[in-house]
């Protein structure tokens, strides 16, 4: 993270009161200069979650939490339980509530665009995991199609090169707008890139819920019983691929995430080592993630940094991750 001394903080603060007037990103003025300075104990944070029935999105608000109580400021947090409009909602509550910065994983940028420029008008508004173009201090999130890709990548090696495969993927819905569809491109040029081409056979929705994956895993092998591999957009969908397949007694079918670096996946990879069924994943790290967001939060309510002076892009570490490095990544006391 990009740190300034606190003197040339000041002498930015200074600057940047004669340009209050300057429109900015998300609406109002006021949403871009530097606040009022706080102790971090007066400072409180929203955090609007998209839903919870994902590990992913639990350990983030779980990382959340445990920075809160590490650092001393008030966390509100909600759960949009997969609802775009009970998000926006939620969002408009937390305001009105008088936090000083706004979290947001947001569940469908194109729709909620317009509203969550209203938001960031009102108070700073950090994105995490997912943002909108043009909205808020900026986004936290891993670069999904670098992730995609160094899984996807991995993956070809477990084919032979020049091959064609047929594929299947489970993806995140309509609503998933900006992270599936990098990821889904991301591992898809990969396994090119690895000397591996594909006919892709089914694309359905599981939306990043392990539970959801399996009807709709079972849904893919009724018309293409010995599919080559299935991709989840996630591990959670993966993984309930996989206890599908296992379920069906399927022996041939292989799996692979395109991103997320669950632990439970880490533990699939591990235990079937390089002719394991569970082939591949990426490093999306939600502590890094949850981490990051909040230590930007923190300082704007603060008052340490104004938001204008924060990048708009953020992006965690990328990694793919397979049988031979799987050991740099797996933490059996992990969260997620």
């Amino acid at each position: 993270m990009t740190t300034m001394r606190r003197g040339s903080l000041a002498a930015l603060s200074a600057a940047v009161i004669g340009l209050a007037g300057c429109s900015t990103i998300g609406g109002k003025a006021s949403s871009s200069g530097p606040k009022e300075a706080k102790d971090t104990t007066e400072v409180t944070i929203g955090f609007s979650q998209r839903q919870l029935d994902a590990p992913y999105f639990a350990a983030m608000v779980d990382a959340a939490r445990k920075q809160a109580r590490k650092r001393g400021f008030h966390l509100e947090v909600q759960n949009a339980d997969g609802d775009a409009v009970t998000q926006l909602n939620q969002a408009q509550t937390l305001v009105a509530q008088g936090i000083d910065v706004l979290v947001v994983d947001a569940m469908s940028p194109k729709t909620q665009k317009v509203q969550l420029k209203d938001v960031a008008g009102e108070v700073p508004l950090v994105f995490v995991d997912t943002g909108i173009d043009g909205v808020g201090v900026t986004s936290v999130s891993s670069d999904n199609y670098a992730i995609g890709k160094l899984s996807g990548r991995l993956a070809a090696k477990r084919f032979h090169h020049g091959s064609t495969i047929s594929l299947a993927i489970l993806n995140g819905g309509p609503d998933d707008e900006i992270v599936g569809p990098d990821r889904q491109r991301g591992f898809l040029d990969g396994l090119r890139a690895g000397g591996v081409s594909y006919h892709i056979v089914a694309k359905t929705s599981a939306n990043y819920s392990q539970d959801a994956a399996v009807p709709a895993t079972e849904s893919i092998l009724a018309a293409h019983r010995n599919v080559d591999l299935i991709v989840g957009l996630n591990d959670s969908m993966t993984l309930g691929a996989l206890s599908t397949l296992r379920d069906k007694g399927n022996k041939k079918t292989l799996v692979a995430a395109a991103a997320d670096g669950q632990k439970q996946a880490l533990q699939e990879i591990k235990a079937g080592g390089c002719e394991g069924r569970y082939i591949s994943t990426g490093l999306n790290s939600p502590k890094l993630a949850a981490d990051l967001a909040f230590d930007i939060a923190l300082r704007i309510g603060t008052g340490d940094v104004a938001p204008k002076d924060i990048k708009k892009q953020r992006y965690t570490k990328a990694a793919g991750i397979n049988c031979e490095n799987v050991d740099d990544f797996l933490d059996p006391h992990s969260v997620f």
